[in-house]
């Protein structure tokens, strides 16, 4: 179900859909990031240290554990869930947080940063608001790279981060681009709409509106 609103296809929140934040990573494995692997630097750069981690963030991170916790009791299973909220809230899960998590559970930090890295939608890019531009094969057909370009264009300089996505699941609004952790997507969307989008993003973005 979808409404249009100045038009733009926006998909209705309600719709029955998975929920992008728990999205499967085999639709979230986009192309820069194959050769980023290869760089020793990649982990520091999407998962970094922060040098400290304050009283009311470990709070936080028990708050969520817990809950987690108690949804998905069996093994490791709490983690995507917990370090999806913890995404969704802070911007950037940084390597103390993962030490927090240990501390809470059986679980080594590096079995932790193990899992974190291999959800591309758990990466953190220094607190950006983040956009995805699809680039599955109905939305390029639909001309999705040139958006994808447009908007890294027009995003430079900004607290955005533009994302090249394999697939959000909305072939029929081709070309699509949604904003993580949000409800907010965008169907066949045209170079009028990414200013509109860009400053969507900023302002619905959970972690920049948790700073504030």
């Amino acid at each position: 179900m979808a409404i249009r609103r100045r038009g733009i296809e926006h998909i209705h929140p309600e719709s029955e859909l998975i929920p992008f934040k728990f999205i499967s990573p085999t639709y979230g494995v986009y192309k820069e990031n194959l050769k980023e692997w290869a760089n020793e630097n990649f982990v520091s750069k999407r998962f970094p240290k922060k040098g400290y981690i304050s009283e009311e963030e470990k709070a936080k991170i028990k708050l969520f554990f817990e809950r987690r916790k108690n949804e998905f009791p069996e093994g490791s299973s709490f983690l995507i869930p917990l370090l999806s909220d913890l995404k969704e809230n802070f911007g950037v899960i940084y390597i103390e947080y993962m030490e927090e998590i240990s501390k809470l559970s059986e679980f080594s930090p590096a079995f932790i940063l193990g899992v974190a890295t291999f959800y591309t939608m758990l990466e953190g890019f220094d607190g950006k608001a983040e956009i995805y531009v699809c680039n599955s094969l109905p939305c390029h057909l639909k001309g999705s790279e040139e958006i994808l370009k447009k908007l890294r264009e027009k995003a430079e300089g900004k607290e955005v981060e533009v994302r090249e996505w394999v697939c959000l699941g909305r072939c029929e609004f081709a070309p699509v681009v949604h904003i993580p952790y949000t409800e907010k997507s965008f169907g066949e969307v045209k170079e009028e709409d990414l200013e509109r989008i860009i400053q969507t993003a900023l302002e619905v973005c959970p972690w920049r509106k948790n700073k504030k």
